[in-house]
């Protein structure tokens, strides 16, 4: 019997007792008005016509339970919501299915529905929060779990996505014959792939490719494997890239054979990737024929296929051939600006800098790209061009400096520079002879390009005055300025520069949206400047704006801590622990307020924080450093001190403080030469001159 009948006939036999009753208190009614005979002893039934079998009320043996009560008019909200949704009123359904979920909280024949209509308004958080309870109720329905899976990644909670959509595709309830095994494959092998696992990405990919080889094997229709291959994401060929990615060759090879069967054999990116894989195999002569093959057709496809080539006539011994057959493929196919661009950088490399920089020279006219700019700063670094360096890099950094991640070749031409004491010297001398001349010439990005290189070499007056004279010249790109400007300067440890620019950027009415951000960072800037009380009310000011914040409330905490107001720090701590605990900074949080307790003289306390976060972590560097050194400095434990302290060395080799950690545990063993190695080591590593490491050397 299906759950709609079942539910059916509860409806209408509870809508025949009520009529059945209403029919027996009219008729009660109506004798004592005289109106009607007196009623019989048997009890009347409700007729809808005069010769029906009469319905009788129904007097069970066994009455319900308030729990089963509750459950049959959840299943009558349930069915209210239903009738709300087919007509699209979307709100009363939403209120109907709620009154079935508080009524019935674990019935989930609910959730999927009432997390539909939550979305159809919009209102996602919610809708997520009960696809997580839902999924909480029956960790075995993968649909349901794809569904979140599919919400975190959404929201780029990347780990949380893989753990759903991992839990969908081990559930117990999954045919791994079915289209849906393969659907789920698919989702995880997109996201292992964006995160560089390429492992487990092939492990994924596999799963496709076998359901495209046969699809019958998994019951996919025509159009869903039809719309497989036409995905750049599941082709033939994108499986191969794959496959390539992980090493597994023979099914590189399946995959774009069957991809170039697919082109009929015409030139396209399937070339290169068969290069790759036959250069892989170590095939090189075969690579080399995909590769001519691809370069006669003319196909355009970014720089990879040039320094495949390159790698391929290396590993031919025929590196020397590789410049004049640049030269005639880029005679051959001019319009080729990727092939243009690698032929100058091929220039550079054979120190033919006048042919390289024409070639940049005219890309630039046709349309500014980074690699030309970047071409042209690698020719004048080595020319020794500081103003022409300097116009060239400007505009590229600018660009890449709101990125999070710089990109490669912008942070390596930046070092190279950066590593030139003479480049410096007259790249500084340019800017500051721009700013003390009537008539300045240097761009915005000129200035913010010298800022950045004085700030990376300890020239921090020099880059006071360029960030400064920035944001004069370009009020607009303050917010950018702020965050470059306040963070040379934090770094820099002059804490009043960087509160006088972050208390600005408070009051400053383009930054409206980034308040709380600079208050926070005014807050850390105070403290650091020892001005604990207006670092409190800058904390305070950012926790009004932003109430709740995981961030604001364990700086907050943080300040008195560094301010050495210990009870205050630990009660700010205890409480932050207790609230937050699934918080990126708890553990940190839990570090501090152990080191409180030892401050306090309560060693206990603060070792029984640290042993209860390491049987949780008990590979985490961080805890085995500290509760090993919280051993050694009392002289106890020590071997298991030391064993501990040696896994966080293992893990970070470079870490003063680990080192620190080391020696003063061997110091206490009263290995006393081991002990002072691993200290003076300690002292030669950046950050290294801390006076606890000196003073266990002492």
């Amino acid at each position: 019997m299906t759950s709609v009948f079942r539910l059916g006939l509860v409806v209408t036999i509870a809508l025949l007792t009520v009529r059945s009753g209403q029919a027996q208190a009219d008729s009660a009614d109506k004798e004592e008005s005289g109106t009607t005979p007196a009623a019989s002893s048997e009890p009347r039934g409700l007729q809808i016509q005069s010769l029906d079998d009469p319905a009788l009320p129904l007097k069970p043996v066994k009455p319900r339970s308030a729990e089963e009560d509750a459950r049959v008019n959840a299943r009558a909200w349930y069915m209210t919501g239903r009738i709300h949704q087919q007509k699209q009123d979307y709100r009363s359904a939403r209120d109907a299915y709620e009154q079935a979920r508080q009524l019935d909280p674990e019935a989930r024949y609910v959730y999927r529905d009432l997390i539909e209509i939550y979305f159809q308004l919009r209102q996602t958080d919610q809708a997520i929060k009960l696809a997580i309870k839902a999924v909480e109720l029956d960790p075995t329905d993968y649909q349901m779990l794809r569904m979140v899976g599919w919400e975190m990644y959404k929201q780029r909670k990347l780990a949380e996505a893989i753990k759903y959509f991992e839990q969908a595709r081990e559930s117990p309830a999954i045919d791994q014959k079915s289209g849906f095994f393969v659907l789920i494959n698919k989702d995880l092998g997109i996201l292992y792939s964006n995160l560089g696992e390429a492992d487990k990405a092939a492990d994924c990919y596999e799963i496709v490719l076998q359901a495209l080889l046969k699809p019958s094997s998994f019951a996919l229709d025509s159009r869903t494997v039809s719309e497989f291959r036409k995905s750049q994401l599941t082709s033939f060929e994108r499986i191969g890239q794959i496959m390539l990615a992980a090493k597994r060759t023979d099914r590189a090879l399946t995959a774009l054979e069957r991809a170039q069967r697919e082109r009929r054999g015409k030139p396209s990116a399937v070339n290169p990737l068969l290069a790759e894989l036959y250069h892989q195999k170590e095939d090189n002569r075969k690579a080399l024929e995909q590769l001519l093959i691809f370069f006669d057709a003319n196909v355009q496809r970014g720089r990879g296929p040039y320094v495949l080539f390159r790698d391929i006539l290396a590993k031919l011994d025929d590196s020397d051939s590789l410049l004049p057959r640049l030269e005639a493929l880029s005679a051959s196919a001019p319009e080729n600006s990727e092939l243009s661009l690698f032929l100058a950088e091929t220039y550079i490399e054979n120190d033919r800098l006048d042919d390289a920089e024409k070639i940049f020279l005219a890309a630039l006219k046709e349309r500014p790209t980074n690699g030309a700019y970047l071409g042209l700063t690698r020719i004048y670094r080595q020319q020794n061009k500081p103003r022409d360096l300097l116009a060239n890099f400007a505009p590229p950094f600018l660009q890449a400096l709101p990125m999070p991640d710089r990109p490669a070749a912008i942070q390596s031409e930046l070092k190279a520079i950066v590593d030139s004491e003479s480049l410096v010297e007259a790249l500084i001398k340019i800017g500051t002879e721009d700013l003390e001349a009537a008539n300045r010439e240097l761009p915005f990005a000129s200035f913010m390009l010298l800022a950045e290189v004085s700030s990376n070499t300890k020239r921090y007056d020099d880059a006071e005055a360029f960030y400064r004279y920035s944001l004069k010249i370009n009020p607009a790109q303050v917010r950018l300025i702020v965050r470059e400007f306040g963070g040379a300067m934090l770094e820099a440890e002059r804490y009043a520069t960087a509160a006088e620019i972050y208390e600005d950027a408070t009051r400053n009415s383009l930054l409206q949206g980034d308040r709380a951000q600079n208050y926070l960072m005014l807050a850390t800037s105070r403290e650091l400047n020892a001005e604990t009380d207006l670092a409190i009310a800058a904390i305070g000011n950012a926790a009004k704006l932003v109430p709740n914040n995981l961030l604001i409330e364990y700086r907050e905490a943080w300040i008195y801590y560094h301010a050495h107001q210990y009870e205050t720090a630990a009660q700010k701590y205890e409480a932050y622990i207790g609230k937050h605990k699934e918080s990126p900074y708890v553990k940190q949080a839990k570090f501090s307020l152990s080191a409180i307790y030892v401050e306090l003289g309560d060693l206990s306390k603060g070792e029984k924080i640290l042993e209860d976060y390491l049987a949780d972590n008990p590979d985490d560097p961080g805890v085995n450093n500290d509760l090993g050194y919280l051993y050694a400095d009392q002289g106890k434990n020590l071997e298991k001190a030391r064993s501990m302290i040696e896994k966080a060395v293992k893990a970070e080799p470079e870490n003063p403080a680990y080192l620190d950690s080391l020696g003063w545990v061997l110091f206490k063993l009263k290995e006393f030469e081991a002990a002072r190695d691993w200290l003076k080591k300690a002292t030669k590593l950046e950050n290294g001159n801390d006076s606890t490491i000196w003073d266990h050397l002492g």
